[in-house]
């Protein structure tokens, strides 16, 4: 007879549909940072992202003692708070300032392709959640900080002028512009007084370097001025008044212009004052977004090149509607839904490959402003005299 061409088997076949691999948490901070290390271990490369998680690998950065360049400074000051993973990217000092900020500010080489400076942060393998170039506080770095941020998803953070009040309001004014990763930069304005065994006394250094071991002590959606965030510094490069009560000081006008500064509080020592970026966004909100845009383009590979049935995609929202959930149950978010975009999927785009996942979502507001309201009650007059009588 012929073969039964509709016959499979006679048994059994045990075929298995994984549910979908769980999300995971959005992160914890990861630093990377641009600048010189004259001194540094000769073996390590230049313009190449180099991992410094220990004080054994900072110490590296300074072998002749001297604590001359920034990266040496910065990695110390991080490190000795904090366990964070720091990536340097170590560049040649120039012939003078304006080659020194060239450098920093990096390219791409024509001939070899290899990124330089800022650039290289890019290479890391870890995607950085802040970047820096401590000390070079000129807006041509700013600017390079700025798009790296914005291609990164990382929150950029710089120094201001460090000079006095009207210049770094000044300063603040040049910055920003749509699209351009401004909403997400992070200025600090004045440097800092730090002690240096190498000169056996206190430098002034970058107070954004300082910052950034404020950042690394919270999760990336939150303030790195929560609870009167410290420092442990000596001074400041000029003292900003502040005042917990007063409106018309010079701290508040600064934070106004989406500047943070480090002032002593009622905390003992100085702590970071600002929760803002430099265009008014509150820098937690920014953290928030950029956490969960990292982690949707690190979760999204496996889902590529899958046919959109109906079952796909309503996996993958639920997916997304579970982690959110769980988020929400750490108050990460405040709340969040997933579902299908109403009118973005359409014919037209379905048939090009293309759906759309509308994420609704708010995080919480930083503790900026508390506002208690004293209020005399003579009914409380009233009930004791009541008792008395």
């Amino acid at each position: 007879m012929p073969e039964i061409a509709s016959f499979v088997h006679n048994g059994i076949s045990v075929e298995t549909h994984s549910a979908p691999p769980p999300m995971g948490p959005l992160g914890s901070v990861v630093v990377g940072v641009v600048g010189t290390a004259p001194d540094a271990d000769p073996q390590w490369p230049k313009n190449s992202p180099i991992r410094i998680a220990n004080m054994a690998a900072v110490a590296k950065l300074d072998m002749a003692g001297t604590e001359r360049g920034t990266l040496y400074r910065t990695c110390y000051e991080l490190l000795r708070i904090v366990s964070v993973p720091v990536y340097v990217v170590i560049v040649e000092e120039g012939t003078d300032t304006a080659d020194t900020i060239n450098k920093v500010i990096g390219k791409i080489d024509p001939a070899t392709g290899q990124r330089t400076g800022i650039q290289a942060l890019s290479d890391c393998q870890e995607v950085p959640t802040h970047i820096a170039a401590p000390g070079f506080n000129t807006k041509p770095v700013a600017d390079a900080l700025a798009a790296m941020g914005k291609r990164l998803y990382a929150i950029p953070v710089g120094d201001g002028p460090n000079t006095n009040d009207n210049a770094a309001i000044e300063y603040s004014k040049s910055l920003g512009g749509e699209g351009t990763g401004y909403d997400a930069f992070y200025v600090v304005d004045p440097f800092v007084s730090v002690y240096s065994q190498a000169a056996k006394g206190n430098v002034y250094f970058s107070g954004a370097a300082i910052a950034l071991s404020c950042f690394a002590r919270v999760k990336p959606w939150e303030s790195p001025a929560k609870g009167g965030m410290g420092a442990l510094i000596q001074g400041t490069a000029r003292t900003i008044d502040y005042n917990i009560m007063d409106k018309a000081t010079n701290g508040d006008l600064m934070n106004r212009f989406g500047i943070s500064y480090f002032a002593r509080t009622s905390m003992g020592g100085f702590s970071l004052i600002g929760n803002r970026c430099v265009m008014g966004r509150f820098v937690s909100q920014v953290g928030l977004e950029y956490a969960i845009i990292r982690k949707l383009a690190k979760t999204a590979q496996r889902a590529m090149a899958r046919n959109l049935s109906e079952s796909f995609m309503n996996q993958e929202i639920e997916k997304l509607n579970f982690w959110l959930k769980s988020l929400q149950a750490d108050e990460t978010i405040m709340g969040a839904q997933v579902y299908l975009h109403p009118t973005l999927n359409n014919v037209e785009n379905y048939t090009n490959g293309e759906w759309h996942i509308a994420i609704k979502y708010h995080g919480y507001a930083p503790n900026e402003h508390m506002v208690y309201h004293l209020i005399e009650d003579v009914g409380i007059v009233e009930s004791f005299l009541e008792g008395v009588l």
